[in-house]
Parts: structure tokens; C-alpha cells; sequence
């Protein structure tokens, strides 16, 4: 028989294996439930707070996406809700909370065009390069990918290539009415009273949409200010200043309205926006901003002087104040800003600022000094050279601002930004040489453009420089579209230069009558005309010519045609 001893000691182990049984039953029951609960809080809070951004509730979804990030702070949809208030508020915290969904890896095709978006909204080429190079080639056909695209055009002022990509979006996607609106937006601007008429009428039908309304009315107003219909652009603002979801933006829209219309409530609202925007370094930044633009430089000085030290030392105050000081030429007043506040990531330009301040002031040894410290700072950043490039491009330091963007120029992100703004001074000031060389980066960075290799054809037979290849880039360029008539022109000058003015007369009269005289197009067409003694019709395209925007190179070309008709 089994001792009694032995089964006291089964029972107890028994009763021991029960109760840890049960206790890691119970504890395993409670983890998964615990994480289930969390999850379905998570699940509730991200359902919750992108609703409250669709109705305007902008406060309570920030509040749902923090307890979000406390729950996880690696929370994409989190994100992805700060980003959408930020959006609807026109902060640039939507580039910061778009660019944190692609860091934590979990960014869809959609985020990346999201954060693209932002990035051109922001002046970020090189995030909005990064993230379109991510995106597959599936998402390149998507109606969100064209609006991505009109996005860019209307950074770079392109507004027919605005229109083509908005009107690509609206046929891939036609019951997405935010396509609609921006299209009908941009139809406002355009020459043609009819396309204006029915894009007006289009946002007019948008305004009875929830969801578009703010947006529609705040077209409406600001096409209503460009109009000068002040009292129609007045009804508009105050329309939109009703809504629930208006933003800070909106109400400096209904500051601008007033003051337009002088309107006797102005004084008493620009205090009442200066009151709610003191304690807020963005929002102070945009009412300083706009006491600027509306040469109301003393009243932002006086205003800034009111303002806590946590909100002046903030950056983008610090940028607008600046501007208040320069524009009153209040070079001491600059003196003492810079000298304050930290710059941080910016500091650049508070090196910059004191360097104008004491150039003024008549100090070019230390004036010399802050610029070369603000030169070292932007060296190994091209996007901070580029901000200190239009800036000082601003203040007149041409000679500055040029060598800050044949810097750039060597970058392979900035760079192509940097040869433009570099084309577009040399154009502007006839400087062929100079043109010529930014052609030559350019040529490098887009062997196969055609629009460069036939502006570098050109400047090499204007300035006689690389003969041969200019020819031989000219007719390559014609080959691959005779139809372009500014390769048509080129490649006739090209035969021209090469002494076959008459081949060079049977290549441009391929062009129909009306590009003949355009005056690009007749300058050179009323060259080659005298060339082959043709004086009955040369010299109105001679004359024609002369209204064109021309080169020194050219001018002279012209009036050596005029002499080879003078009578002998």
C-alpha cells in the first residue's frame, strides 16, 4: 500500500499545478485581453478623429491623434490625422507629420503622394524627389498622381500644364469634385470671359457641397479681390468667416476684404487678430507678414514690441520681423533682432541680416564677416543657399546671389532650380556669354531635352562659339520635330550661318503664315529673307522682329540685314 505521506504530497502538488494553471490562465487572459482593448481603442480613437477632421472639428481630432501617439507612438494613422489638420489649417506641420508616415515604413502609395504634395506646398523639392521616386509605376496612372503633377505646375507658374493635369485628374476620377474646384479655380484666371463665367459658376454650384464650401467661397473671394469687386469680395469673406472649419488664413482674408472696401470695422478687427494671434508664433508670423505686404510696416513694429519673448524668439516671427525692419530701413532695430532669439536651424540668414544691416550702416569690414559666416553655414545645405539666394536677390546683392547659385548649381538636387533662376537673370539682362554657360550645366544635367539643346544651338551660333556642334545639335533637334517652330528657326540659322540661306528660307516656310509673325520667329525669318535679297518682304519681318525680346548678338544681326537692303 502507498504510504499516506506520499498522497498528501500528490494532492498538494496537484493543487499547486492547478493554481499556477489557473493564475497563468487568468494572466495570458488578461494580456490578450488587455491588447484586444487597446487595439479597439486605438481602432475607435483613428475611426474618431479622421471624422472630426471631415466635420471641422480640428481640436478634438488633434486631441484623439495625441492619446493615439501616447497609446503608440509609432502610430501611422495618427499621423496621417495631424497631417490632415494640419493640411485643412495650412500648417507646415502637414510636411512633418506626411514625411514621419514614410520614416516608419509603412507609407502607401497614397502617403507618398500626400507627402509629395506638401513638400511642393512647402518649397521641399528634395522630399517631394524622394518621395515620387518611390512611388510604383501604378500609382503614376491614378487621378491623385496628375493632381500631384498640377501641384508642380503651379509651383513653377505653368498654368496650362496646371490645367492639362487637372483636366487628366477630373476624367480618371470625374466624382471627385475637389479636382473639379481647383479646375474651375484656375479657369478664373483665364482670358477668355466664357471659361471664366463657367468656372465661376462651377465653384458657385461647389458652395451648397459641406464639404467644398469653404474652399469654393474662398476662390470666389480672392478671384473677387483680384477683380476689385471689393463689396462682392467683402460679402465673401464674411461668408467664410462664418464657417465652423474657418482657418487663420481665412480670417487675414476677411482683414484683407475690409481693408480693401474701407470698410469702418477694419481697426477693431485687425486688433481683435492681433489679439488671438499673440500668444501663437505661426499665426503672430502671418499677421506680421501681412501688416508688410499691406505697407503697414510701423503698425508690425509696433505690434512685435507687444509680443511675449517665447513668440519673438521664435523663427518665423523672427523672418517677418526682419522684414518689417528692412522695409523700414530701421538698420539698428535689425541690429537688435539678430543679436536676439535663437536663429537655429536658420541662423544663415540672421548672419545674412546682420550683414545688411551693417553694409547700411556703413561697417563693410564686419559686414563682410557675418556674410562669409552665413557663406560657410549654406555650403553643404543647396536648399539653405537657395533661400539665401532669392533673398539677397531680394535686397538688390545681385553679384551675391549670383555666386550663391553657380554654388548650387553644382548640386544634383538644387541644381536644376539654381540654373534657371540663373537663365532667367541672364535673359532678363541680355547677357549671352552667361546664358551660354548655364547652358552648357543645363546640357549636361539633360543631354536629351530638346528644348535645351535647341536654346544652346542657338547661343553657339549667336556667339560663334562650337560652330560645328551647334550645327550638328540644330538639325538633330528639327529632325526629331519639324513642327516646333523654334526648332524650325534654329536649324534654318544654322543653314544660314553655314552660307545655304535658301534652304534655310525653304525650311522656315514650312511654318504657317501666323508663326512667321511672331516676332521670335519673323526677326530671323527677315534675316534670311535679306539674305536671299528678298527686299519687297523683308523688312516687315525685320520690323516685327525688333518687338521680340533680343539678344545684343541678334540686334546686330538685324540691322546687318537692314544695311544689305540699304540701296548701293
Amino acid at each position: 500500500m502507498e504510504h499516506p505521506h506520499y498522497k498528501i504530497e500528490r494532492s498538494i502538488l496537484k493543487v499547486i499545478i492547478w493554481t499556477v494553471g489557473l493564475i497563468l490562465l487568468v494572466s495570458v487572459g488578461s494580456v490578450v485581453g488587455y491588447g484586444q482593448f487597446r487595439a479597439w481603442q486605438q481602432r475607435r480613437l483613428v475611426a474618431e478623429g479622421n471624422a472630426l477632421v471631415t466635420q471641422g472639428d480640428y481640436h478634438r481630432a488633434s486631441l484623439d491623434a495625441r492619446r493615439l501617439l501616447q497609446i503608440n507612438p509609432e502610430s501611422a494613422e495618427a499621423c496621417r490625422i495631424l497631417a490632415r489638420i494640419s493640411e485643412k489649417t495650412g500648417s507646415r506641420g502637414a510636411l512633418e507629420w506626411r514625411r514621419r508616415v514614410m520614416e516608419l515604413g509603412v507609407a502607401t502609395p497614397n502617403d507618398l503622394i500626400l507627402l509629395a504634395r506638401a513638400a511642393v506646398r512647402f518649397d521641399d523639392r528634395a522630399t517631394s524627389e524622394i518621395a515620387m521616386s518611390k512611388l510604383p509605376e501604378s500609382a503614376k496612372e491614378t487621378a491623385d498622381y496628375h493632381a500631384l503633377l498640377a501641384d508642380v505646375a503651379f509651383a513653377q507658374r505653368d498654368g496650362i500644364e496646371m490645367e492639362r493635369q487637372l483636366s487628366e485628374a477630373n476624367r480618371l476620377d470625374p466624382a471627385n469634385k475637389d479636382y473639379t474646384m481647383r479646375l474651375a479655380a484656375l479657369r478664373l484666371g483665364a482670358g477668355d470671359p466664357d471659361l471664366r463665367a463657367k468656372g465661376k459658376q462651377t465653384l458657385l454650384e461647389l458652395q451648397n457641397d459641406p464639404l467644398l464650401r469653404r474652399d469654393a467661397t474662398r476662390f470666389l473671394a480672392e478671384d473677387a479681390l483680384r477683380q476689385n469687386t471689393t463689396l462682392a469680395a467683402l460679402e465673401l469673406a464674411r461668408q467664410l468667416d462664418s464657417f465652423p472649419n474657418k482657418t487663420f488664413a481665412d480670417r487675414l482674408l476677411l482683414l484683407t476684404a475690409l481693408d480693401a472696401a474701407k470698410d469702418n470695422g477694419f481697426p477693431a478687427f485687425l486688433e481683435e487678430m492681433k489679439t488671438s494671434s499673440a500668444d501663437d508664433p505661426e499665426k503672430a508670423a502671418a499677421l506680421l507678414t501681412w501688416l508688410n505686404m499691406h505697407k503697414r510696416v510701423p503698425d508690425a513694429i509696433a505690434w512685435s514690441a507687444k509680443l511675449p519673448p517665447g513668440v519673438i524668439g521664435q523663427k518665423l516671427v523672427q523672418i517677418a520681423l526682419s522684414d518689417s525692419f528692412v522695409a523700414a530701413r530701421d538698420w539698428i532695430g535689425l541690429q537688435r533682432l539678430v543679436n536676439s532669439g535663437n536663429w537655429g536651424g536658420i541662423d544663415f540668414l540672421r548672419n545674412a541680416l546682420h550683414a545688411r544691416a551693417l553694409r547700411e550702416l556703413g561697417n563693410a569690414a564686419d559686414s563682410a564677416s557675418q556674410w562669409n559666416e552665413a557663406l560657410k553655414k549654406v555650403a553643404a545645405d543647396s536648399r539653405q543657399a537657395m533661400t539665401l539666394a532669392e533673398t539677397v536677390e531680394k535686397w538688390g546683392w545681385r553679384a551675391e546671389a549670383i555666386d550663391l547659385l553657380w554654388l548650387i548649381a553644382k548640386d544634383p538636387v538644387k541644381g536644376d532650380d539654381a540654373l534657371r533662376s540663373l537663365y532667367r537673370y541672364f535673359a532678363q539682362n541680355g547677357d549671352a556669354e552667361n546664358l551660354y554657360r548655364v547652358l552648357l550645366h543645363q546640357l549636361e544635367l539633360h543631354p536629351d531635352d530638346g528644348n535645351i539643346q535647341n536654346n544652346f544651338a542657338q547661343l553657339s551660333l549667336l556667339l560663334n562659339l562650337n560652330i560645328d556642334r551647334g550645327q550638328k545639335i540644330a538639325r538633330e533637334v528639327y529632325e526629331k520635330d519639324p513642327k516646333n517652330p523654334a526648332y524650325v528657326s534654329t536649324y534654318a540659322f544654322a543653314l544660314y550661318t553655314q552660307g545655304d540661306s535658301k534652304k534655310a528660307l525653304k525650311i522656315l516656310e514650312t511654318l504657317p503664315p501666323e508663326q512667321l509673325h511672331k516676332p521670335e520667329i519673323a526677326a530671323y525669318y527677315g534675316i534670311i529673307l535679306a539674305a536671299t535679297g528678298d527686299q519687297a518682304r523683308a523688312p516687315e519681318f525685320l520690323d516685327l522682329g525688333e518687338k521680340a525680346s533680343l539678344l545684343a548678338q541678334e540686334t546686330a544681326l538685324i540691322e546687318k540685314a537692314r544695311r544689305s537692303l540699304a540701296p548701293r
